[in-house]
């Protein structure tokens, strides 16, 4: 069909088209003039997301929600950006809430007819809804038709009549707006192909508000769209009241609260004009008031909160419904879709206009709240209690709550409990030391009331003793909060030395008084564990990962348990135990992502730990998508340095250096607290900012780090680094000399030994050892065989695997493994560097101040002579040809 040239739609209007009527049509078709120009205004916006839906041409699309969601906007808004010109339009507006069956067919036939379409013969004109299906079937052309609350008819059968529309005429799809479930409650038992948009959708996001205030003449300033959004709750009604608020409120510095004031005033005028006139006019006006105060309304809270407010009221169960079916159907009320009982909600912003205007009216909605938490707390539902309780400001019931209930409550409930700990005051909090633990534990904010908590006891005899006691239990939860704070202060090594106290504490306090303490363990173990591996005590960090993994298991608790499993995971990862970490990682993967706010924060040891583990094994495609999903760590990840090592040794395996050394220049840039001489973060990232040092050649640059490293010994990673670095630039005694500092029969660190073991056997065999680089070759092939370790035959070149396997012929398995994989070398087989003599070094700093021949030669007591022959040689190393070169040149391989 030409879209250009449609065919006119006279001729299918037929015979009884009366005379002189005026049908606006536009030029392509179809009549534009059945939509009311209110839901056209020219603040429409594109609704991208929700125009796609519309956009599949579903039989049946379905868009529910109560009133001021902006239902038929969307449709109009959707209809006039994309409907085709092959498609005949027909719009049928809200019928009267008195409407039958036949006086709502009889306008949807006079619609029809009113877009053109040719009526049936005068005999089927008696049935409306047979003489509608003729109709539509006599048609060449396609349907739309818009039905703009057909659920305000009442009666049941019209949900089959449309389907029987839908299957009967097969060139119509019919849209359909509707507020609550009267019709089609369960579309998705249809057998009908259906699309439904949901009222959460309709909601306005923070850029579809600023989209509107751009048409607008107002004066905005940035936070104006997320404020507006906040305070309406997305409610496009609402939205477009506040946007026309903002347009009236002055430019001035104090513009905020005017704006804010400007939009409550909105709200509520919507509240009055709209929501209790329609209550009104339905005659729920005093029940509306009454169920206000609700956040999710049941049909028994709907009871107890009017019976408490009509005392003489005789409602029963059946009543009740059927009130708040009313309010649904009127577009009042939303239903919730995701409670197992029947649940209806308030739009939030409707609500607290409402809960204001008992406020003004003399009635403390503080004293309705918390009768609700009350009421709540005795049915056993804690975190709606607790809700509740906060809202009422009633502190003293909600931290009774949370002392009481918190272990249950984060089963399901974790949001509401992390809300409520943010929002207690402190002064609320401070005599209450479990709740103090549970906002460090929960939101990671300690309590900064340091000076008041006690220290514990030192020894193992007094923390036993303490442990039997009554007190054990808030002696744990205050002791959880001084580590958590000194973590998050950056003194790893005392929030270290706290957690092995509280270890001691635990054990006591379990054997004494299992009852008080056993519920909080996993949590706090989950705590510990995380304390140790910041500090870079992996063992001692995966025996309470593993304590607290087995604690949530027997409790039900998944965050905790997929959050302690990952972390064991990442010691095993960076450790250099693969399989150990794949054990872990696949125990992880069996509890479900948590969602929200902390599904990133419990998913992050995991994927670092399969990226590592992945490279380990050099299954490269594996460890690209987990770090792909972890993404750059952001400022407040405390596993951030883990995040950049993994990115790191990624990099080194494709060859791509340059770009992890600056996210990992800039991650140290964004973590100052964090990278201290405490933090498992210095040795790890010292050791890898060598490694990609030393795979760029700059080889000059890597010694200068490594110079600055007070004992490369120290630690596994940095040795293994500077190990490295010193046989690359030919130091093979000193390389050899320094992988002996380490006491390698104490904690096991694999990956490490096995680099280590490598370096030593590639010395060796440079320094004509082969029996010492053979015996090396072999205990390092064993490491692989016994953990699965591949990667780490890469850091020495092909030639030397070769080499050494033939001095030694080891027959590892591991090795015939990492011979099939494709691979390429992680580090030049030699590093050139630039080294200078005292005196050159000396030369360099007197010109770096600028100072001529002459002038050195005095300072140096020398000839003129002798000085340009050092710099003459001071040049050649440096490959320059003048002053500024040499100086330029220095710099960048640190000699200056």
């Amino acid at each position: 069909m030409d879209r250009d040239n449609p065919p006119k739609l006279s001729i299918y209007r037929g015979a009884r088209k009366e005379k002189g009527a005026a049908l606006m049509f536009g030029t392509d078709g179809h009549d534009w003039a059945a939509i009311p120009e209110r839901r056209t205004i020219a603040v429409s916006i594109p609704r991208q997301a929700l125009f796609a839906k519309l956009d599949r041409r579903a039989a049946l699309t379905i868009v529910r929600a109560p009133n001021g969601y902006g239902k038929s906007s969307l449709i109009a808004s959707w209809l006039r950006a994309n409907l085709a010109s092959e498609r005949i339009l027909v719009w049928v507006s809200a019928p009267p809430p008195s409407s039958t069956l036949a006086t709502f067919w009889a306008l949807v036939l006079e619609r029809i007819h009113a877009a053109g379409i040719a009526l049936p013969d005068a005999g089927d004109l008696a049935d409306p809804f047979t003489a509608i299906i003729k109709s539509l079937n006599d048609l060449p052309r396609p349907v739309l038709l818009v039905l703009i609350r057909p659920d305000l008819v009442p009666e049941p059968e019209l949900d089959d009549q449309l389907i029987e529309l839908l299957t009967r005429c097969h060139n119509l799809d019919l849209v359909v707006t509707l507020s609550g479930f009267g019709m089609f409650s369960e579309p998705y038992l249809l057998d009908t192909d259906h699309e439904v948009v949901s009222a959460g959708e309709l909601l306005f996001t923070a850029a579809d508000t600023a989209h509107l205030l751009e048409q607008t003449d107002a004066q905005t300033a940035a936070g104006d769209a997320e404020r507006i959004t906040s305070l309406t709750g997305g409610l496009p009604a609402l939205v477009r009241a506040a946007v026309a608020a903002v347009e009236e409120a002055p430019g001035v510095d104090n513009r905020r609260p005017v704006i804010e004031k400007n939009i409550a005033q909105a709200i509520d005028d919507y509240v009055t004009g709209s929501v209790l006139t329609i209550a009104e006019r339905v005659k729920q006006h005093e029940f509306l008031l009454a169920i206000t105060f609700a956040r999710s309304i049941t049909v028994d809270i709907a009871a107890v909160l009017f019976k408490s407010q009509h005392h003489d009221a005789a409602e029963t169960v059946r009543r009740i419904r059927a009130r708040l079916v009313t309010l649904e159907t009127a577009g009042l009320l939303s239903r919730a879709e995701s409670e197992a009982d029947e649940t209806w909600e308030l739009s939030p912003a409707i609500r607290q206009s409402l809960i204001a205007r008992h406020t003004r009216a003399g009635i403390e909605p503080s004293q309705r709240l918390s009768f609700l938490a009350h009421n709540r707390l005795d049915g056993g539902h804690h975190a709606s209690a607790l809700d509740y309780a906060i809202e009422a400001q009633n502190w003293t019931l909600a931290v009774d709550i949370v002392e009481q209930h918190w272990v249950t409550m984060i089963v399901s409930s974790l949001d509401t409990v992390r809300s409520a700990l943010q929002r207690i005051p402190v002064e609320a909090a401070d005599k209450h030391s479990a709740v103090e633990a549970g906002r460090a534990l929960f939101t990671m904010h300690p309590s900064k009331r340091a000076s008041v908590v006690d220290s514990l006891p030192e020894s193992p005899a007094e923390l036993w003793k303490l442990g039997a006691e009554a007190g054990a239990k808030d002696a744990l939860s205050i002791g959880c909060v001084q580590s958590i704070r000194l973590r998050m202060a950056g003194e790893y090594g005392l929030a270290a030395e706290t957690t092995r106290r509280l270890a001691h504490l635990s054990r006591s306090a379990l054997e004494n008084n299992p009852e008080s303490v056993s519920a909080q363990l996993p949590l706090m173990r989950l705590q510990w564990a995380i304390n140790f591996q910041l500090s870079g005590r992996l063992t001692e960090s995966t025996i309470k990962a593993r304590m607290a993994y087995h604690g949530a298991l027997s409790q039900g608790v998944d965050f905790i348990a997929r959050n302690s499993a990952g972390s064991a995971a990442l010691n095993w990862a960076l450790a250099g135990e693969p399989r150990q970490a794949t054990h872990w990682f696949e125990l992880e993967q069996k509890h479900p992502d948590p969602g929200g706010w902390l599904e990133p924060v419990v998913k992050i040891a995991g994927l670092t730990a399969r990226a590592l583990t992945a490279l380990d094994m050099l299954d490269f495609d594996d460890a690209r998508i987990a770090l792909t999903e972890l993404g750059v760590p952001s400022d407040t990840e405390e596993l951030w340095a883990f995040v950049v090592y993994a990115h790191s040794q990624f990099a080194l395996t494709q060859g791509t250096a340059s770009s992890a050394l600056s996210l990992l220049h800039n991650a140290i840039e964004a973590h100052p607290i964090q990278y201290t001489a405490t933090s498992f973060a210095l040795p790890l990232l010292q050791s890898a900012e060598i490694d990609l040092l030393l795979a760029l050649g700059e080889g000059n640059k890597a010694a200068a780090l490594a110079k600055d490293i007070a004992d490369p010994a120290a630690n596994p990673w940095t040795l293994a680094s500077v190990a490295r670095l010193r046989q690359r630039i030919g130091q093979n005694e000193a390389a050899v000399a320094l992988c002996h500092q380490f006491d390698w029969s104490g904690e096991s660190y694999p990956r490490a030994q096995m680099e280590s073991l490598l370096v030593q056997a590639v010395a060796h065999s440079e320094l004509g050892e082969p029996r010492l680089a053979a015996q090396e070759w072999s205990r390092a092939c064993s490491i692989a065989d016994q953990t699965g370790l591949l990667r780490s035959f890469a850091t020495i070149a092909s030639t030397d695997v070769e080499k050494l396997e033939s001095m030694a012929k080891s027959n590892s398995r591991a090795l015939a493994e990492f011979a099939k994989m494709p691979r390429a070398e992680l580090f030049p087989e030699f590093v050139h560097i630039v080294e200078l003599t005292e005196r050159e070094q000396k030369v360099l700093s007197l010109l770096a101040i600028g100072m001529g021949s002459a002038a050195m030669a005095d300072k140096l007591y020398v000839s003129v002579n002798t000085v340009k022959t050092q710099l003459r040689t001071l040049y050649k190393k440096l490959d320059v040809h003048n002053r500024n070169e040499a100086i330029t040149k220095a710099r960048q391989l640190r000699l200056l």
